[in-house]
């Protein structure tokens, strides 16, 4: 076997191998991309060939490309839809349950003392009249 067909094998070792691990990267980015929310496959296949495209014009690892495209895109998609985090509001508010999350928030007015003794007094009677209806 000739020197220049033994290097010619080689190349074609070396590229069958490398393309190999560019698949692997490939999916690999994907199923980050799908777990980041990205359903859409145009939009998966446009930020890795931009990705894959930069990795082969630097000498950047193809993982930190990755991470500046995608965090720049996310970081935008999500400014705009989501209001800012801030220590308190990462507290859970009661703000699924109507009116009774009027009542547990802590913004909420204090019920007056009035409401609160005719409602307790029109409890009272409702249950002494079914203790008596059930009595007698």
């Amino acid at each position: 076997m000739s020197r220049t067909k033994k290097k010619q094998e080689d190349l074609e070792n070396l590229s069958l191998s490398e393309s190999l691990h560019l698949s692997k990267e490939w999916e690999r980015l994907e199923l980050y991309l799908r777990g980041m929310g990205i359903e859409d496959s145009l939009e998966i296949h446009n930020t890795l060939s931009k990705v894959f495209e930069k990795s082969k014009s630097s000498d950047i690892n193809i993982f930190e490309i990755f991470k500046e495209e995608t965090s720049v895109k996310l970081h935008r998609e999500w400014e705009s839809s989501l209001p800012p985090l801030e220590p308190g509001s990462m507290v859970p508010r009661p703000i699924d349950f109507g009116p009774l999350a009027d009542l547990a928030s802590p913004s909420a007015e204090k019920p007056e003392p009035v409401a609160l003794v005719l409602t307790a007094l029109f409890w009272a009677a409702v249950y002494i009249s079914l203790a008596f209806w059930y009595f007698s």
